[in-house]
């Protein structure tokens, strides 16, 4: 079970890593940059028992309590995690001991407070808005990528549509976005409720003022799983778990934000 854990998310990070590899060697082609090894096919996630699903109903004494504690550091993370969007901090930039503060709200979060949107029901409310990666516990999520990029998640209003983004907050070599075109699956049973299952179709980039401009040698990575595995949702924050190589658990948060500057829903 764990080997299956392990293996389907450091292949979503994997993912992450060679959407940079193609932004690079757009621009960089004299570069080498190592990838293919990581690009298997992951088996199925197995079954992952969550609070949420959790068979003892604590009694009414403790349940406030933990709620109570749960809000807490709900409103510290909100309040935090604006903070940065406000004054365009990178989660890469956090001193280690403001890492860390984040990293035990996030685990007091989801552990002690139940999603208010149960996993499994979060289709109709991830649709047609923009998800930025605002926030990993693990460094290396966000580390791997040049200063000037972020990470968003776009989910089309209508059908099986969701774009993985890298954007660039300066125009790198002209390179405004890399977008990894892809359809997903909603986990809504109860095997992985609000398991995102994402398989890229086509790569496309928005280069020297050219939308969309096609990238046509980056098969690589098609019809190749990623995965998204919800594990707290309340509409604005999206918080996911992952493994890394060690097997230690880590969480994405992603921020649910308007983008000011690049249409998208077309």
């Amino acid at each position: 079970m764990y080997n299956h854990r392990h293996n389907h998310h450091h292949h979503h990070r994997s993912f992450l890593r060679s959407l940079l590899s193609i932004s690079l060697s757009i621009y960089l082609p004299m570069i080498t940059i190592q990838t293919a090894s990581s690009f298997t096919l992951p088996a199925a996630p197995p079954p992952i028992p969550t609070l949420l699903h959790a068979s003892k109903k604590p009694s009414s004494s403790s349940q406030t309590s933990k709620i109570q504690k749960g809000q807490f550091e709900l409103q510290e993370l909100r309040a935090q995690l604006q903070t940065m969007k406000t004054k365009s901090i990178s989660s890469r930039y956090l001193s280690p001991e403001k890492r860390t503060e984040l990293s035990t709200y996030l685990a007091n979060l989801v552990s002690q407070f139940p999603s208010p949107i149960s996993p499994g029901k979060i289709g109709p409310y991830i649709k047609g808005h923009s998800w930025r990666l605002a926030f990993s516990t693990e460094e290396a999520t966000l580390g791997d990528l040049p200063a000037e990029a972020t990470v968003w998640v776009r989910v089309e209003e209508e059908g099986d549509g969701l774009d993985y983004v890298l954007k660039f907050s300066k125009k790198v070599w002209g390179l405004q976005e890399l977008v990894a075109k892809c359809t997903y699956m909603l986990d809504t049973g109860p095997v992985n409720p609000g398991l995102v299952t994402f398989l890229y179709q086509n790569i496309k980039t928005n280069m020297f003022g050219l939308k969309n401009l096609p990238v046509g040698f980056f098969g690589l990575l098609k019809n190749r799983a990623n995965y998204i595995e919800t594990i707290w949702f309340d509409g604005q924050l999206w918080i996911d778990r992952g493994y890394n190589l060690e097997g230690v658990e880590y969480y994405n948060v992603y921020w649910m934000e308007e983008e000011n500057d690049v249409d998208w829903r077309k």
